[in-house]
């Protein structure tokens, strides 16, 4: 083959690679919203305390309290995108309204593969803090006594009062 040729094939060939890559679709964004999963959970904690109820299904000081407590003890860290309280409003909003990864996804601006290993990351941490935080039963006829539960009073200061009335109903029927 002459240098002409040469030239003329390679001229073709890259005419045809212009051509097959005219006829490709563009991709289109798939998550569009102005508030990427970072700002979300961020608008949540500035916001009012009766949507971080709504929405996550607990107040702002203790959902605050409750990242603490899984970041201090290396349960949950930050990844390079995702902090731990944008993993725990995800699991939050998954477990407290049914929600399903696709709107998760749509929500926090992430892939159903990382909504899905960060749920069961949280998932995992909360397996071992309720191995901390369920304790059996004493049988007290006083249970806000001063030594009952002392690991939930340490992390959630008021709130848990409800908590402690809902294990209380459980364990009177699991008997």
């Amino acid at each position: 083959m002459d240098t002409t040729s040469q030239i003329i094939c390679v001229v073709i060939i890259y005419m045809l690679m212009r051509r097959a890559q005219a006829k490709r679709l563009p991709r289109d964004r798939d998550n569009t919203s102005i508030l990427s999963g970072n700002a979300y959970t961020l608008e949540l904690l500035r916001g009012s305390d009766r949507q971080c109820i709504e929405l996550m299904r607990m107040s702002r000081e203790a959902y605050v309290r409750l990242c603490m407590h899984f970041r201090h003890r290396l349960w949950l860290n930050d990844s390079r995108y995702v902090s731990v309280e944008e993993k725990m409003a995800m699991f939050l909003t998954i477990i407290g309204h049914n929600e399903r990864y696709v709107v998760i996804k749509r929500r926090f601006q992430h892939s159903s593969q990382t909504i899905h290993k960060y749920f069961h990351e949280v998932l995992a941490a909360m397996m071992t803090f309720a191995r901390e935080m369920i304790v059996p039963s004493t049988f007290d006829p006083n249970p806000d006594s001063h030594g009952a539960h002392k690991s939930l009073r340490r992390i959630f200061k008021v709130f848990y009062y409800p908590i402690l009335y809902t294990f209380y109903i459980i364990k009177v029927f699991n008997v």
